[in-house]
C-alpha cells in the first residue's frame, strides 16, 4: 500500500492533504436543520418524493427528505412558509445563508455585522458582556529594549474570572505611566514613543475598569559616536536581552575587525568601517549575519535571535470533545490540532510545528490504505480507535504565570522553558457511507480531491483556545519527554461558514516547468502568540501545466481557487485577517524535501466573504516571486570555481525581491542565517569564522566535515506605508523581529538546496554482481548534468579498486540523472574480485572532487 504524501510544514496545509479524503457532497443527519413540519424526515428514493424541489431534496444516503435551497431567500419563512420554516434560521437576527444547497445559520465576522449595541463573538451577535467580569490582562509586548525616538504599538489580552478570553468593544484605556514614554489612547491597542533614556521601568498601562496591566520598557540613549556601531541583541520571542552573545564586525574579506560581548542589556558597541558585515553568535540561539551593513545609517542595530529549535521540546495534549451523533454506519472523524506559530513559518523547524509522524491504517468498503499523519492529527473511525489525546508541539515564548512545577515564570521565560500560544484545530466528521471510494486509491492525490470537493463541503469546523501555557524541556536521548498539559478543543466550535473565491497570480517557473500546486490559507495573527489558521483552499496545475491553476468545478476560468474560512472567534475577534497563497513545485510533505521550491503571496483581508459562486473574487495584491536559484557557497579555505574562501553568493538578483536570506542548518538542527540586500546578493558576502569555542554551522558537524544543509529565501519586504525597505533600514528599525517581519512581508519564495550527498541504491553491501553490471546511486543537493548555464554542477565518479589489475583505479563518470536524482553507472566489463570496492564521488564539471569531498563506498563480489 502506498502512503499519501507526508504532511507539509504549515498547519493549515497539513489539513488540506488530510481532510481532502473526508469531504463528500451531501450533508448528513448530524447537520440537518430542524424543520417545523412539512416534508422533512419523510421517506424518499428520489427528489420528486419530497414535494417542492425548491425546498426539499432526497438524501439518498439516508433515504429521507431534507430541506434545500438555491438562494438565501429559500431559507426564510417568507419563502418557505410557516409549515416548512427552519427554526434555526428564524431564531437568530442574521438568519440563514444558502450554502451548497443547504440552509445554514449566517455568522458575523465583526461588530459592524450586528445591530447597534451588539457585539460579534464566536460568529454570533449578542449583548456585550459586563466589564465587571474582567479579572486579568496582559500587555503585548510586555518587555521592550529600544533607543530614544522609537515608536511602538502595544496590544492587550483580557480574560474573565474563569480564565476565558474577554474581548471588549470599548472602555480599554491606554496611558503612559512613566516620563520615559509618550502616548496613549483607547481601543485594543495604542502607540507610544520612547522619549528619554533610562533603566527598565513599567511605562505603558492598559486599564479596563479596575483591572490594569503594564509593559516594561528600557530606553537606550541615542547612539551618536562616529565610526562605531551599536548592536542590541534580544530573544526574538520574548524581548529579553541576550547577555554574553559575541558580536563580530568583519571586513569584505571576512576577517574580523572588531569583537565584543553583549552586556546585561544585550548591548555591544564596536568600531566599524563602511559596509561592514555584522554577525551575532551565541550557542543557545541561531547565528545571525547582516551582510554589507551601510554605515551611513543610524549605526544602531536591533538584532533578534531565535533559540535553537531542537534544544527544547514540549507542548500540549489536545483532546477533542462534543462530536455530533452519527448513524449506525459510523463516520470518519478527523481533527488537526496545532499551536500558533510566531513569525514566518520558515523560521520554525518542522518538529516545532507538526511533531513526528505516525502510520494509520484506514479501512473502507473492504479496502485498507495506510496514511502517514502528524502526531497532532486525531482520527476516529474506519477501523481506527480514537486516542484519548494527541501531542501538539509548541514554540517557546513568554509565560505570565507559574508553571505546574512551581517554576518562576520569568526564570522560565529567560531560559526558554515555557510558552504561551493559541491552540487551534480544524475538524471534519463525515458518515462512512458518504466517503468517496477514490480516497482509498493509492494513486489518489489528496490535494486534487480537496480542490474538487470544496464547493460542496459544509463539514469543516474551527476550534480555538487562546492563552494556552505549556512547559518545554531539554531532550534526553532515549527518554520520552514529560507529557504537556491537557487542553480540550470543541470538535464543532465554529463552522467554516464563509465560502469565497481567490484569484491567485500566475505561478512561477522552476527549472523545466511551472509550480504544480497552490494552497490558500486564511488566518489571523494573535499578537505575541502567532498565526492561527481559520480556513483553506487548494488547486493543482496539472492539465494543462501552464502559469495558471486548473479550472475548478463551477468556476469560469483557471487561476481561481475556492476557499472556506471561519470568522475570528473565541478571543481572536478584532484581529486582522490575512490570506496566504503558497505555490509549490511538488508534493508538499514531511520534512521539506531537497529541491522543493515554494513561493508565497501574503495579503490583508478585510473579512471572510460569503460568495460561494465567486461573483467577486478576492485578488491578491502582489505577484509570486521567482524561485531563488543560483546560490553558491564555498566552505573551503581556498578559492573554488570563482568563489573566494567562505563566500556565499547568488548568480543573479531576483526581480521583486528586496532581501535574500540564506540559512545553514547542521545535523543538530542549529542554524546560521545570513541576510543580504537582494541587489547586493550577487556581489556576495564572506562569512567570518565563529569565535573560538563555537561550532561553524556551515558544516554538518559530523566526523567527515561535510557541508550543512542550505536553504535560500527571497523576501519582498515593505514598510507600513507600502514602500520597500532595504536590509540596513530593517535591522535599524527592529523589523527583523518575527512579528514585525511577518506583517511586512508581501511575498516570499524558498528553495531548499539541501547538502550534496550520494547514497547507494543498488547493489546491497556484500552483494554478488555480474561483470559489467549496472549499479545505481541517488544524488541529493547537487544537480547532475553538463549544462552549467542551466544550473548543472557536475556528475558522479565511480572509482573501482581492490579487484585486481582489471579493476584497480578504473573510473566511470555518470552525468545523467533522473528527476528523482538517480544515476546509473556500469562496472568495467573485465573487472572481477571477491571484495571489490566501489566508491561513488561527486565531482564538478571538470571532474574534480567537491570540497569537502562527498562520497559513499560499497564492497561487492564480482566472480
Amino acid at each position: 500500500m502506498r502512503s499519501i504524501p507526508h504532511p507539509v510544514r504549515s498547519p493549515g496545509l497539513v489539513l488540506a492533504c488530510l481532510l481532502a479524503c473526508a469531504m463528500g457532497c451531501a450533508m448528513s443527519d448530524m447537520e440537518a436543520p430542524f424543520i417545523h413540519g412539512g416534508w422533512a424526515d419523510a421517506f424518499c428514493t428520489v427528489d420528486q418524493d419530497c414535494g417542492d424541489p425548491a425546498l426539499f431534496f432526497c438524501n439518498t444516503a439516508l433515504s429521507r427528505c431534507e430541506p434545500s435551497c438555491r438562494t438565501d431567500l429559500d431559507c426564510s419563512v417568507k419563502r418557505r412558509g410557516e409549515v416548512n420554516a427552519i427554526a434555526a434560521c428564524e431564531s437568530q437576527a442574521l438568519g440563514c445563508r444558502c450554502d451548497a444547497s443547504r440552509c445554514v445559520p449566517a455568522l458575523c465576522t465583526g461588530d459592524s455585522d450586528c445591530e447597534d449595541g451588539e457585539l460579534c463573538r464566536d460568529g454570533a451577535c449578542g449583548p456585550p458582556p459586563p466589564s465587571s467580569t474582567v479579572a486579568a490582562c496582559r500587555v503585548v509586548p510586555e518587555r521592550i529594549i529600544a533607543p530614544v525616538g522609537t515608536t511602538l504599538r502595544f496590544e492587550a489580552w483580557m480574560s474573565d474570572v474563569t480564565g476565558q478570553p474577554f474581548v471588549p468593544r470599548n472602555g480599554l484605556a491606554w496611558s503612559a505611566v512613566s516620563a520615559r514614554v509618550k502616548g496613549g489612547g483607547t481601543g485594543s491597542g495604542a502607540t507610544f514613543t520612547l522619549e528619554s533614556a533610562g533603566a527598565e521601568v513599567e511605562a505603558v498601562e492598559a486599564r479596563l475598569g479596575n483591572v490594569t496591566c503594564r509593559a516594561r520598557v528600557t530606553v537606550l540613549p541615542p547612539h551618536t559616536a562616529s565610526g562605531q556601531v551599536r548592536v542590541v541583541v534580544t530573544d526574538a520571542l520574548t524581548g529579553y536581552p541576550v547577555e554574553g552573545a559575541s558580536v563580530v564586525v568583519a571586513d569584505a574579506l571576512g576577517g574580523a575587525t572588531a569583537r565584543e560581548s553583549t552586556d546585561a542589556l544585550g548591548v555591544a558597541v564596536l568600531v566599524a568601517r563602511s559596509d561592514s558585515t555584522v554577525s551575532v553568535f551565541h550557542p543557545d540561539f541561531g547565528y545571525l549575519t547582516v551582510a554589507n551593513y551601510d554605515m551611513t545609517g543610524t549605526r544602531d542595530l536591533r538584532l533578534p535571535l531565535r533559540r535553537n529549535p531542537a534544544d527544547r521540546v514540549g507542548g500540549v495534549r489536545a483532546r477533542f470533545t462534543h462530536l455530533a451523533p452519527v448513524g449506525v454506519g459510523g463516520a470518519l472523524s478527523l481533527g488537526m490540532a496545532g499551536l500558533s506559530v510566531p513569525g514566518l513559518l520558515s523560521e520554525s523547524a518542522s518538529a516545532q510545528v507538526q511533531g513526528s509522524d505516525r502510520d494509520v491504517d484506514l479501512t473502507l468498503r473492504g479496502v485498507t490504505r495506510q496514511f502517514q499523519l502528524p502526531a497532532s492529527v486525531w482520527v476516529n473511525g474506519l477501523g481506527v480507535l480514537p486516542p484519548e489525546s494527541v501531542d501538539v508541539p509548541g514554540i517557546s515564548g513568554v509565560c505570565d504565570a507559574a508553571l505546574a512545577d512551581g517554576t518562576d515564570p520569568e526564570t522560565a521565560t529567560r531560559s526558554g522553558t515555557c510558552g504561551t500560544r493559541t491552540a487551534w484545530a480544524l475538524t471534519a466528521q463525515v458518515p462512512s457511507g458518504e466517503l468517496p471510494a477514490g480516497m482509498m486509491d493509492p494513486g489518489t492525490d489528496p490535494l486534487l480531491l480537496l480542490a474538487r470537493a470544496l464547493p460542496q463541503s459544509g463539514r469543516f469546523s474551527s476550534a480555538v483556545q487562546r492563552d494556552v501555557r505549556f512547559p518545554l524541556h531539554a531532550p534526553i536521548e532515549g527518554k520520552i519527554p514529560p507529557s504537556g498539559p491537557l487542553t480540550s478543543l470543541d470538535f464543532q466550535q465554529v463552522p467554516l461558514a464563509f465560502p469565497f473565491v481567490v484569484r491567485v497570480p500566475p505561478l512561477p517557473r522552476f527549472r523545466d516547468s511551472y509550480l504544480s500546486r497552490a494552497l490558500v490559507v486564511g488566518s489571523v495573527t494573535a499578537p505575541g502568540q502567532g498565526t492561527v489558521p481559520l480556513g483553506l483552499g487548494a488547486a493543482v496545475n496539472a492539465n494543462p501545466v501552464d502559469p495558471n491553476t486548473d479550472t475548478q468545478p463551477l468556476l469560469s476560468s483557471p487561476g481561481l481557487v475556492r476557499v472556506r474560512m471561519a470568522p475570528a472567534h473565541h478571543g481572536l475577534e478584532g484581529q486582522a485577517y490575512r490570506l496566504v497563497a503558497v505555490a509549490s513545485s511538488g508534493a508538499l510533505g514531511g520534512e521539506e524535501p531537497v529541491g522543493l521550491a515554494t513561493s508565497a503571496v501574503m495579503t490583508p483581508l478585510d473579512a471572510p466573504h460569503f460568495d460561494p459562486e465567486g461573483t467577486t473574487p478576492v485578488t491578491l495584491a502582489d505577484a509570486f516571486l521567482g524561485i531563488p536559484e543560483g546560490a553558491h557557497y564555498n566552505p573551503d579555505a581556498s578559492p573554488w570555481h570563482g568563489l573566494l574562501p567562505r563566500e556565499w553568493r547568488m548568480d543573479t538578483s531576483l526581480l521583486g525581491a528586496t532581501i535574500v536570506r540564506a540559512t545553514f542548518t547542521n545535523a543538530a538542527g542549529r542554524r546560521w542565517t545570513v541576510w543580504a540586500d537582494s541587489r547586493r546578493s550577487v556581489t556576495g558576502v564572506r562569512l567570518p569564522l565563529p569565535p573560538s569555542g563555537l561550532e561553524d554551522r556551515t558544516f554538518q558537524g559530523d566526523t567527515e566535515g561535510s557541508r550543512a544543509s542550505l536553504s535560500v529565501e527571497a523576501l519582498n519586504v515593505a514598510m507600513s506605508e507600502g514602500r520597500s525597505t532595504n536590509l540596513s533600514t530593517l535591522a535599524e528599525s527592529g523589523g527583523m523581529a518575527p512579528e514585525l517581519l511577518a506583517s511586512s512581508v508581501r511575498a516570499a519564495s524558498t528553495l531548499n538546496y539541501g547538502r550534496p550527498q550520494v547514497t547507494w541504491l543498488a547493489p546491497a553491501e556484500g552483494a554478488s554482481l555480474a561483470r559489467g553490471a549496472t549499479v545505481r546511486v541517488r544524488v541529493d543537493g547537487f544537480q547532475v548534468g553538463t549544462d552549467a548555464g542551466n544550473g548543472d554542477e557536475g556528475g558522479v565518479l565511480l572509482t573501482v579498486r581492490d579487484g585486481g589489475p582489471a579493476c584497480d583505479l578504473s573510473v566511470v563518470l555518470g552525468d545523467v540523472a533522473t528527476r528523482s536524482g538517480e544515476v546509473a553507472l556500469s562496472l568495467p566489463p573485465a573487472c572481477s574480485g571477491m571484495e571489490v570496492t566501489l566508491v561513488a564521488s561527486l565531482v564538478d564539471g571538470l571532474g574534480l572532487p567537491l570540497r569537502p569531498a562527498v562520497s559513499a563506498a560499497r564492497t561487492v563480489r564480482v566472480p
